[in-house]
């Protein structure tokens, strides 16, 4: 009988492409036949993309009045139609999402796939939660971390952006939970994941999980001789190493859960809440395979302060059970309050990646305060025990 060598093989294959997606990210000179830059984009192109079908529309003026350079490169437009235009409704705000400047940050894209993952969705899945995330008018990617992604204004729709450090109210947690139901419903467990969606991959196979690991290894290590990492009480230590020691076992056994589309990054930053108490997210460059507990995880992690975790976080996940529920997705109660008690490990890793490499622009008030439901939650609901009983028997 032959080995079977086929997972060989895909290890093979994703090393591989790791060390081109780095070799492309840090490529001057790639020939891009498309705007794929904040300052290739021109009124021109605006008027092509959102313009497209309109007839007689046309493009008066267009003005950069806001922007910033990070991860990606982002602009505020406005635009000013002519008569055709504005008798469509055209809009009067558009954003553009951007390659960045720097091969670092490039790199970050590329390996992670990250911008692909955000195109993708934008152009395949967004029309099938569209009451939950922004429309676009172009999304496009390209080698090495390129990309250009025009989407509606969400302010000019009358959604309100939440920023990491701003305050979480019940009511808008409990819109988020809402929308993470709808969105985990739609793809859970579908066989699609063998066929058009094969791009949504499961965590151990996701591109440049190799790298991405190594930086949450680094970033566990720097935490622990840090502010934030001295602070923690002793027993939070100790489970630091832990789970440093085991992730992987975690990781294989979160496999092993029912999947789902995951936002991937679903921290209150990267949420927005509309008139009608309805929320929903927009920044979906992490989108992967995995369990719907972790995203539930996840934001409840960066939104709550301490004190409103402890008196709301039992039935915010109630209202998110019962969201599958009324979409004929029924889960054990008792066996998902562990699950999500261990996929706090997950925001714990990326809160200390944003904390010990700098913070992504998240302010200090927002760290500090994911520290403390952090430090309470893991306490809380006995996290440690969790994972020794993950690492003994591979199960819960």
């Amino acid at each position: 009988m032959q080995p079977d060598r086929s997972d060989a093989l895909g290890e093979f294959s994703l090393d591989a492409l790791e060390q081109a997606d780095m070799a492309l990210a840090h490529a001057d000179g790639l020939k891009i036949d498309a705007p794929h830059t904040a300052d290739q984009v021109s009124s021109g192109f605006l008027e092509q993309v959102i313009a497209a079908g309109v007839e007689g529309a046309k493009l008066t003026k267009a003005e950069i009045v806001d922007g910033h350079d990070g991860m990606t490169d982002r602009r505020r437009w406005k635009l000013t139609w002519n008569e055709a235009g504005q008798a469509a409704a055209l809009p009067a705000y558009a954003f553009a999402k951007a390659t960045p400047h720097g091969p670092y940050l490039r790199e970050t894209l590329a390996l992670l796939h990250m911008a692909e993952n955000e195109m993708r969705f934008y152009t395949q899945l967004q029309c099938e939660v569209a009451r939950i995330a922004p429309e676009a008018y172009h999304a496009a990617y390209y080698p090495g971390g390129r990309f250009l992604l025009i989407m509606e204004d969400l302010e000019t729709r009358g959604l309100t952006p939440y920023w990491a450090h701003h305050a979480c109210s019940v009511e808008h947690a409990g819109a988020v939970m809402d929308a993470l139901a709808l969105l985990h419903a739609t793809f859970w467990d579908t066989d699609r994941f063998a066929g058009d969606m094969a791009w949504v991959r499961p965590r151990t196979r996701k591109f440049g999980r190799k790298w991405h690991r190594q930086s949450f290894l680094e970033a566990r290590r720097r935490y622990l001789d840090m502010d934030l990492g001295k602070s923690l009480p002793d027993d939070l230590r100790r489970l630091l190493s832990l789970w440093g020691e085991n992730d992987l076992a975690v990781y294989d056994y979160w496999e092993t859960l029912t999947p789902t589309v995951l936002h991937g990054d679903s921290h209150l930053g990267n949420t927005f809440g509309a008139p009608d108490g309805s929320a929903g997210f927009f920044d979906w460059q992490v989108i992967f395979r995995g369990p719907g507990l972790r995203d539930v995880a996840y934001f409840l992690m960066s939104a709550l302060p301490e004190a409103m975790r402890q008196s709301h976080e039992t039935a915010l996940i109630a209202r998110y059970l019962d969201g599958l529920e009324a979409r004929g997705i029924r889960m054990d109660r008792t066996r998902a309050a562990r699950d999500y008690a261990l996929c706090i490990l997950d925001q714990w890793d990326a809160h200390m990646k944003a904390y010990a490499f700098g913070g992504y622009g998240h302010m200090p008030e927002a760290r500090l305060r994911t520290r403390d439901t952090l430090a309470g939650a893991l306490q809380a609901h006995g996290v440690s025990d969790l994972l020794e009983h993950v690492v003994r028997k591979g199960t819960l």
